[in-house]
């Protein structure tokens, strides 16, 4: 429960992991909105090939509850492997990230 009333109505807790969490758990999976021929593309141009190191960090992004949060993490991976944001192939896996947030953009 994300709002718990305590005592009278003027006071009450609001849990903001359970709204967060159950954010998350509304989003559209990554997997639905990456097709297999992208993620076998994503996974080569942005992993090298690596489609363990590709699935962790989907892995990752489907528990980001906001598009805040992904974005750092996205930002995180990109640096570690020393990959620009602004590739082409990094533009567009952040563009499909980003429809999860927002699909009506």
């Amino acid at each position: 429960m994300s709002v718990r009333f305590n005592g009278s109505r003027e006071n009450f807790i609001v849990n903001r992991a359970a709204i967060a969490a159950t954010a998350a758990a509304q989003l559209q999976s990554l997997a639905v909105l990456i097709p297999p021929p992208q993620r076998q593309q994503f996974s080569k141009k942005l992993f090298g090939g690596d489609a363990i190191a590709f699935e962790n960090l989907l892995a990752k992004l489907e528990t980001a509850p906001n598009w805040r949060i992904a974005h750092r993490v996205l930002d995180h991976h990109f640096y570690q492997r020393q990959i620009s944001p602004y590739a082409n192939d990094a533009t567009r896996f952040s563009d499909l990230v980003y429809k999860r947030y927002f699909p009506l953009d």
